[in-house]
């Protein structure tokens, strides 16, 4: 059966963004759908699957292009859910309309930016008072380790969550006090792959044209706070546990798993954010002024390229450790 959404709740909200045209950016980070690692949201998709029914409602926070709920509508065939995909990007709500506009179960948000207050709008605030509160389920995937409020967030979930309603979360980045062996916080290979790069730099005189940074103090400290900005340093489980503790979410289960990632997909990814990765290379605008040249761009590139053959020692693949949290709204 088809769902009900609210008496006049649009689904595509009449915003610029709907009608802009997809941008290249957003279509090449939508192609990691196809890449290995990104099996570590199957997960998610078989926990929703196992506790969604007819009605139910899913918010499916920092969406992005849409991916999971693409997996989820297949995994669920014709359940007669909801979805309401939440995310302070529009141009990867572009993408995720695109695909996913013409299914009746699919809403879209866009979280803006509040200027005066200097903050995102919290989730209640994005949904409207006709969905919050009656959210059955809200998902995160790959993203919450990019949350600087992080309570004020998880906060607007317990608003918007039904009692007895349940949020599942997961991340690549959240450092466990007991990781597999061998295997890695995937975004810690952001600073390992900028170090062997330094050591190239200044070992091979093919780039000797960019060893003077390398001495320079200040340059390379605003690098590394703008590379900081697009990568997030780590932070440690029991952060998380206990802002969820904070917001009213109860934990109710905390899981560990070995996603295995090809290198050459991991290197596809990261050439979308060459600049957070080594923009030392060539520079950045928004540290110089100035985007670095087609040459310079070329150069990072295969710097990149190198680093992480020193990084991964020369295999195909590596192991990256992702952690999986569900919470649940247990308010009456």
């Amino acid at each position: 059966m088809p769902f009900a959404w609210p008496p006049g709740f649009r689904q595509v909200p009449e915003d610029d963004w709907t009608r802009a045209p997809v941008e290249s950016l957003a279509l090449k980070y939508d192609t990691v759908n196809h890449h290995g690692w990104y099996r570590n949201i199957d997960p998610t998709v078989e926990d929703l699957a196992s506790v969604l029914r007819d009605g139910d409602l899913l918010v499916d926070y920092s969406s992005g292009t849409g991916i999971l709920a693409e997996r989820l509508l297949k995994r669920v065939g014709g359940l007669g859910i909801g979805i309401v995909l939440v995310d302070s990007s529009p141009k990867f709500l572009r993408v995720a309309l695109e695909k996913l506009g013409e299914d009746s179960r699919v809403a879209f948000r866009w979280i803006r930016y509040l200027k005066d207050q200097k903050r995102l709008e919290f989730a209640d605030e994005v949904l409207g008072k006709n969905l919050a509160g009656r959210v059955a389920a809200l998902a995160s995937t790959n993203a919450i380790h990019l949350y600087y409020d992080l309570d004020d967030t998880l906060r607007s979930w317990t608003r918007v969550l039904r009692p007895g309603g349940r949020a599942f979360v997961q991340s690549g980045n959240i450092r466990t006090p007991n990781p597999a062996p061998n295997s890695w916080i995937i975004d810690d290979t952001v600073e390992a792959i900028h170090r062997a790069a330094m050591e190239i730099v200044a070992h091979d005189d093919h780039y000797a044209s960019y060893r003077p940074v390398l001495s320079d103090a200040r340059r390379m400290a605003a690098y590394t706070a703008f590379r900081e900005k697009v990568f997030v340093p780590v932070r440690p489980l029991h952060e998380y546990l206990r802002a969820f503790k904070r917001s009213g979410l109860k934990v109710l289960d905390v899981r560990t798993r070995t996603i295995e990632a090809r290198v050459k997909e991991w290197a596809e990814f990261l050439s979308v954010y060459h600049d957070g990765v080594l923009g030392w290379i060539g520079g950045v605008e928004k540290v110089d002024g100035l985007p670095a040249s087609d040459e310079a761009v070329a150069d990072r590139l295969a710097i990149m390229r190198s680093a992480m053959q020193i990084v991964f020692e020369g295999r195909d693949e590596f192991h990256c450790s992702w952690t999986y949290i569900t919470c649940g709204n247990d308010r009456r």
